[in-house]
C-alpha cells in the first residue's frame, strides 16, 4: 500500500522515529542482571519518548538493574520545520505508522544496540546516554542522521563506543553530491574515485562553444521557461554525457578486473568516505516493505568492495548516470536488484536565486551518488 501523502519529508520523519526507538531501547531495560535478552519495546514506548521530545526534549533517569545507581537518558531533536510541525500534531502519526514501526523493529532486533544497551543497564556506573536526531546540525564532519554519544561522569577517561547512524527512506538513497557549473566538478567527482577524465575536457568545452557563448550557462533568466528556451540544458546533459562516457570506460574496465588495483582501492576510499566521513557510521535503509536493512561504512566494508568484480554500465537514454552492479567470478553482471549497487547521476536544474531583490533562475547542475540495494547486502 502506498505510503499516504503527507506535507512533511519522510526521511526528516524517521529521522525522529529513530532516535525516539533508539532512546527506548536504553530506558527499557533488562529484568535481572543475569537476563541474556531486554524485554521488546513497543509503539507505545517510541510514541511516549516522541511526545516529550517534540515538545522540549525528552530527558529520563533510570536505574540500572537492581542497583541505586541511576543513567540519564537524553534525546534532542533539530530536524527541519515542516516535519516538526507534523509531529507536533498526534494525529498525524498515524499517517506515517510504517516508519514508527520500522524503527521499533531495528531497535528490538539490533544486536549490537541490544548488548549495547544491556551493558549499560547491568555495569553498576553512572553512565549519559544522549541520542541526537541531527539532521539539521552542522553535518560538516560527519553523515550522521542520528547520534548516540555515551560519558561517564563517574568515568570520565573510560571511552565508549559512540554509533553514527544515517538514516535512508525511498527516494532518499543520496550519499554524496559535487555541485556546480566547470568541467572541474567532473574532476571533484571521478578523478577522487581513481577515474582521470581529462582527456575528455576539451570534447566538453567544445560541445559548449559549439552551441553558444559561455554567456547562455552564467546569465541569468527572468523564468524557468526562459532559460530552458535557449536549449543551453539539452546541450549542457549532452556535452556532460560526453564526461560520463569517458568515466564509464575508465571504470568498468577498473572495477571488472579480477585483482585489486588504484582504481578499485580509490573507488572503495571515495564510497566509504561519501557515506562516512571516514567516522565509522551505520547505514539503516527503510524499504518500502516497513523492513530496514543496515550496512557498517568501516574498513571491513572497504575490503569487501576492493575485493569484489563490478560491472559500469551507462545509460542509453536521458539524463547522463553511471550504475554500478555486483559482478559474477568471469566479470558478468549479476542480474536482480539486489546486486544494483549505486549509481552516479547527472541532474541539470534551472535553480532559483536573487539578484537585486528579484528572483532570477540560472542552469545548476548536480552530480549525485545515490545508494542502491545492493549497498545493504554485498
Amino acid at each position: 500500500m502506498a505510503a499516504e501523502k503527507i506535507d512533511a519529508n519522510r526521511g526528516d520523519l524517521f529521522e525522529a522515529f529513530f532516535a525516539a526507538a533508539v532512546a527506548a531501547r536504553f530506558v527499557k531495560r533488562a529484568k535481572t542482571k543475569n537476563a541474556k535478552s531486554l524485554p521488546p519495546i513497543n509503539a507505545g514506548d517510541v510514541e511516549k519518548i516522541l511526545a516529550e521530545m517534540m515538545k522540549d526534549g525528552y530527558r529520563k533517569n533510570v536505574n540500572d538493574v537492581g542497583s541505586a545507581v541511576i543513567d540519564t537518558v537524553t534525546v534532542n531533536v533539530s530536524i527541519p520545520a515542516k516535519a516538526s510541525k507534523f509531529l507536533q500534531t498526534r494525529s498525524n502519526w498515524g499517517k506515517v505508522t510504517d516508519l514508527r514501526d520500522g524503527a521499533v523493529r531495528f531497535a528490538n532486533s539490533h544486536s549490537r544496540l541490544n548488548a549495547q544497551a544491556r551493558g549499560l543497564s547491568i555495569n553498576q556506573r553512572e553512565d549519559e546516554i544522549k541520542v541526537t536526531a541531527a539532521g539539521t546540525e552542522d553535518q560538516k564532519g560527519t553523515k550522521a542522521d542520528v547520534k548516540v554519544e555515551i560519558f561517564s561522569p563517574s568515568a570520565p577517561d573510560r571511552r565508549y563506543r559512540n554509533i553514527d547512524y544515517s538514516l535512508k527512506v525511498s527516494g532518499g538513497e543520496q550519499f554524496h553530491q559535487v555541485s556546480g557549473l566547470g568541467f572541474d566538478k567532473f574532476q571533484n567527482i571521478f578523478n577522487e574515485m581513481g577515474v582521470d577524465v581529462g582527456k575528455s575536457s576539451k570534447a566538453y568545452e567544445k560541445k559548449l562553444t559549439e552551441f553558444f557563448d559561455k554567456e547562455v550557462y552564467t546569465k541569468k533568466y527572468s523564468s524557468r521557461e526562459e532559460a530552458q528556451r535557449t536549449g543551453g540544458g539539452e546541450n549542457l546533459k549532452a556535452a556532460a554525457k560526453l564526461v560520463y562516457e569517458n568515466a564509464q570506460d575508465i571504470m568498468h574496465k577498473g572495477l571488472n578486473d579480477q585483482g585489486t588495483n588504484s582504481i578499485k582501492m580509490q573507488f572503495a576510499d571515495y564510497i566509504i568516505y561519501g557515506l562516512s566521513r571516514n567516522v565509522t557510521t551505520e547505514l539503516v535503509k527503510f524499504q518500502a516493505s516497513g523492513q530496514v536493512k543496515t550496512r557498517v561504512a568501516d574498513r571491513a566494508f572497504r575490503d569487501t568492495l576492493v575485493n569484489t568484480r563490478f560491472v559500469a554500465e551507462i545509460k542509453k537514454s536521458g539524463d547522463p548516470k553511471i550504475e554500478i552492479y555486483v559482478a559474477d567470478e568471469l566479470g558478468r553482471k549479476k542480474s536482480g536488484k539486489e546486486n544494483f549497487i549505486m549509481q552516479i547521476r547527472y541532474k541539470l536544474e534551472v535553480a532559483s536565486g536573487k539578484a537585486g531583490g528579484v528572483k532570477v533562475y540560472r542552469f545548476y547542475p548536480r552530480h549525485y551518488l545515490e545508494a542502491q540495494p545492493g549497498m545493504f547486502s554485498l
